[in-house]
């Protein structure tokens, strides 16, 4: 009697996945999205000891020396991490995993009922959260808007610096008022006075004509008109300019909106001259400063460049306030001006931000040689809204796994 062998099934090559399942169960991965974790939480920690945006611009300011290492930093990234697009990758990466994740807690959810059905459920929201917040992060990182704002008592701006120039606002701000409280008697700089004095201040105007080899200097009083001609040429109306100051300000501030021209107070602290120049193929307005010599502002007549050089000698200038004892706390009010008109007067102080359409308002310091300067750390994040829905989901998803579900279960135990 012949035994036969019984016959076995042929062993079934191992099939291979395709690209699109292996890069699923890859984000489904538990180590895969600890791996993520641990690079983001390694990165955020470098970032805190490295000088990140404007910090980066001030430190190479103090150390001028370490000019080549902050560009190789700053090249890869390292001088604004949180908004360079690698960091974005990285947590739209962690994004993808905790989205997979949830995709498959939902599957549990609709095949599942009763305990498990609860725990996938609370599981579940816990990963959306997760998903929400770091939606939020990359969208601060992608819209989000971060830079600085200095303004001086009176002053007006519609924009504020960024790393890379300036970024516009949708309304203007103007510095009302600054304070600053110590623990002596209360140093505040009170709202300045606006109105022009009508005298000067006995200094001297000099006119320099270089080409012509021209050089004098003129009493600075208002109204006074005064001809000046090269001195080893006789006058003529091709070689006479006709320089009369019109007015004096001696605390100069002016509106970049309007372009109004105010004095924050009756002290010298940046004088400055309007001066009118009338000479041959040449009329202009222009206001001179003490300060700032080769600095002009033109106001009417020729944009062409000027043939004369104006210096303003001031008689004197104010000494400058400084706070007396130990700085307490400092706080500026400002004016918030929509379509040229003033909307709202806020003020921001230490701890105490601004928001207004979107944009927040850190008081972040002052000039202690000139307390009339305030500085503000402006900020505009569009994804908060989407990390605070974050938090409500994850309070839910820990609330039904941990409070929710054991509650129905001992009841329904009991």
């Amino acid at each position: 009697m012949t035994e036969t062998t019984p016959s076995l099934p042929p062993v079934q090559p191992p099939t291979r996945k395709s690209p699109a399942a292996a890069l699923f169960d890859l984000l489904a991965s538990v180590k895969f999205a600890v791996a993520v974790v641990i690079v983001i939480a390694i990165v955020c920690g470098v970032a805190t000891f490295l000088p990140q945006g404007t910090e980066a611009a001030a430190y190479l300011q103090k150390n001028p020396s370490a000019a080549a290492r902050m560009q190789w930093l700053s090249r890869l990234g390292l001088t604004h991490v949180f908004y360079s697009w690698w960091f974005i990758a990285l947590l739209c990466l962690l994004a993808s995993s905790v989205a997979v994740c949830s995709t498959r807690r939902f599957a549990t959810v609709r095949r599942t009922n009763g305990f498990a059905q609860r725990r996938a459920l609370g599981s579940m929201l816990t990963h959306i959260s997760i998903l929400l917040i770091l939606a939020g992060g990359v969208i601060r990182g992608v819209w989000g808007e971060k830079g600085y704002l200095a303004l001086r008592e009176g002053e007006t701006a519609a924009q504020f610096e960024i790393e890379k120039g300036f970024h516009i606002l949708p309304f203007a701000v103007t510095l009302a008022n600054f304070e600053i409280e110590t623990d002596q008697p209360r140093v505040a700089i009170a709202s300045r006075d606006s109105r022009h004095p009508a005298l000067d201040d006995g200094g001297q105007l000099v006119v320099e004509w270089p080409e012509r080899k021209l050089a004098v200097s003129v009493p600075t009083q208002l109204n006074v008109e005064h001809a000046v001609a090269p001195p080893d040429e006789p006058a003529t109306p091709n070689n006479t300019f006709r320089v009369t100051v019109l007015k004096y300000i001696p605390d100069f501030a002016s509106d970049t909106a309007t372009r109004e021209v105010t004095s924050r107070s009756t002290e010298a602290n940046n004088p400055a001259i309007l001066v009118a120049v009338n000479g041959p193929g040449y009329q202009n307005h222009a206001w001179v400063f003490a300060k700032f010599p080769d600095f002009t502002m033109h106001t009417q007549g020729d944009n062409k460049p000027s043939p004369l050089r104006l210096v303003y000698l001031a008689k004197a200038t104010a000494a400058p306030r400084l706070p007396q004892g130990a700085v307490k706390n400092f706080k500026s009010t400002l004016n918030l001006i929509e379509n040229g008109k003033n909307s709202q007067t806020r003020t921001v102080a230490v701890n105490q931000p601004l928001k207004f359409k979107g944009y927040s308002f850190y008081q972040t310091g002052y000039n202690p040689q000139d307390l009339s300067w305030s500085s503000f750390q402006v900020v505009r994040d569009p994804g908060v809204p989407v990390v605070y829905a974050g938090f409500v989901f994850l309070i839910s998803g820990l609330f039904i796994v941990f409070y929710l579900n054991p509650w129905i279960e001992a009841r329904r135990t009991a």
